[in-house]
C-alpha cells in the first residue's frame, strides 16, 4: 500500500512538474468556450498571415499588409484592376458584418450608402484611374445598414513591366 501510495505522489509531482514547464496554459472546461473563440481567431489570423504573403510574394506588394494586418488588425483588401474584390481578410466580419465570402466578386461600392460622401468617392476613382495611391476616410455601412467611418489606404500593384495588376487597401474602422 505504501509503494502504491508512493507512486501516486511521485506521478503527481511528476504531472505538476510537466504543467509547469508546458508553453501553454491548461484550460479548465468552465472556460472552454473562451479558449475555442480565441483559438478559432488565431486560426483565422494564421491563415490570414499565410495569404498575405503568398500575395505580397507573388506580387511583390511594397506596403507590409502582414504588418498592418497582426500590429494594426487592419482589414487588407485585394482588388484586380476594374476594383472587383478578389482576396479580403477574415477579420471583415468584424469590421464590417460581411463574411470573406460575401464580398468576393463585388465591388467596394457595397459599403457605400446615402451617406457616402460621392464627391469623396469620385476623388478615390480619380486617383485609382490615375494609378496612385490614395487615403480617405469614407462613410460605409455595415451588412445590417448601420453606418461606419472607414479609413482607406489603397496601393497600386504594378508588374514587372510597370502595367497596374492589382489594387490592394489597407483599412480600418475610424
Amino acid at each position: 500500500m505504501t509503494t502504491t501510495m508512493s507512486f501516486l505522489d511521485n506521478y503527481e509531482d511528476k504531472l505538476i512538474e510537466n504543467a509547469l514547464e508546458l508553453k501553454h496554459s491548461i484550460m479548465p472546461l468552465l472556460s472552454w468556450d473562451t479558449h475555442m473563440s480565441n483559438f478559432t481567431n488565431q486560426n483565422q489570423l494564421n491563415k490570414d498571415i499565410i495569404g498575405l504573403q503568398k500575395l505580397t510574394k507573388k506580387l511583390k506588394i511594397d506596403v507590409d499588409v502582414v504588418d498592418e494586418l497582426v500590429k494594426n488588425n487592419a482589414v487588407i483588401v485585394v482588388t484586380d484592376t476594374n476594383l472587383v474584390i478578389e482576396y479580403v481578410t477574415s477579420n471583415m466580419v468584424d469590421m464590417s458584418g460581411y463574411l470573406s465570402e460575401e464580398v468576393l466578386g463585388k465591388s467596394p461600392k457595397m459599403f457605400q450608402g446615402p451617406k457616402t460622401n460621392e464627391q469623396l468617392s469620385r476623388e478615390i476613382r480619380a486617383h485609382v484611374n490615375k494609378k496612385e495611391c490614395f487615403e480617405a476616410t469614407l462613410v460605409n455601412y455595415k451588412k445590417d445598414k448601420s453606418v461606419y467611418n472607414c479609413h482607406i489606404k489603397g496601393y497600386p500593384v504594378f508588374n514587372s513591366k510597370g502595367e497596374l495588376v492589382k489594387y490592394v487597401a489597407v483599412e480600418h474602422a475610424a
